[in-house]
């Protein structure tokens, strides 16, 4: 007896068990979806627009990490904490001062997982939360201990624009009711991407 369609039910089952990612906004080019998983109290959020510029110009600016206080949303502290295998690891800290709430900090581990030759594929980085290298939680400030995302630059017309996604699933913490903190997750997504758009088109003039 095969076990090939007992094998593709599975597959099936596994993949209807998924939620399905739902468009919650889309304006300025940017389009933002949103689905919340099994047994999760904060959504998945995940932005994707068209940037003017190539795709290592985007690449530059995402990487650019000890400048995150000039180019991303309310970040008020960026440093990097270690890095391996040539770059290929970086453990990253960042502290958000963002309106209306609590400051937040977090550390995460991000990977280079990039397919790229001779300007054709993809560059992506993408990360966890992390606890190696922390420096001790701060008065004031939440830490941040779910944080996994990712960011996916794919060259369109000719390597001359770039497609960018950038996915968030990160729950703020502290004392924030989890349906602002959904809110807000799906308001700084697009703010970001807006933000590396701007940096990466100026950086082509």
């Amino acid at each position: 007896m095969s076990l090939l369609p007992a094998l593709s039910l599975l597959v099936l089952l596994t993949g209807a068990s998924e939620p399905a990612w739902q468009q919650v906004a889309r304006d300025d080019g940017i389009s933002v979806l949103a689905r919340t998983p099994e047994g999760g109290s904060v959504s998945e959020v995940k932005a994707t627009t068209l940037v003017d510029a190539p795709a290592h110009d985007v690449w530059r600016v995402i990487r650019d990490y000890t400048n995150y206080t000039k180019t991303m949303p309310y970040t008020e502290e960026s440093r990097v904490l270690s890095s391996e295998q040539e770059g290929k690891i970086t453990v990253f800290y960042c502290l958000v001062n963002a309106p209306l709430v609590d400051k937040r900090d977090f550390i995460i581990r991000i990977r280079d997982e990039s397919d790229w030759k001779e300007g054709k594929g993809f560059l992506k980085t993408a990360w966890t939360a992390a606890t190696e290298g922390a420096p001790p939680e701060r008065q004031g400030v939440v830490r941040v201990k779910l944080n996994t995302g990712y960011w996916l630059l794919e060259p369109r017309e000719e390597g001359k624009k770039t497609f960018v996604t950038y996915y968030l699933y990160t729950d703020p913490g502290g004392s924030l009711p989890k349906w602002i903190a959904d809110k807000a997750n799906k308001t700084s997504v697009p703010d970001v991407l807006r933000a590396v758009r701007k940096h990466a088109t100026a950086a082509k003039k």
